[in-house]
């Protein structure tokens, strides 16, 4: 499962932002104004990371941080469900 943690350390590896946990409840205006393709490098990283696939539109629906990374977790527990 992605934790915040390890969803941090994502952000700060693959796209060497200094995203903190308060940071996610932030808009992607603010305060570090990511850039489209940030947010389709975390995409990647956290397909990669969690063997998840999720509408690439949903990515940009999403206005927080924490919108995505809820993406892939609500993601990665209903497949989980599925499994057993």
């Amino acid at each position: 499962m992605l934790t915040r943690d390890r969803f941090i350390t994502i952000v700060r590896d693959e796209l060497k932002l200094p995203l903190t946990d308060p940071d996610l409840e932030q808009a992607f205006d603010q305060p570090i104004r990511w850039r489209s393709v940030q947010r389709v490098r975390l995409y990647a990283a956290l397909e990669k990371e969690t063997g998840r696939r999720i509408p690439v539109g949903r990515l940009f629906e999403e206005q927080t941080v924490a919108g995505v990374y809820q993406l892939f977790v609500a993601t990665d527990t209903t497949a989980k469900e599925s499994e057993t």
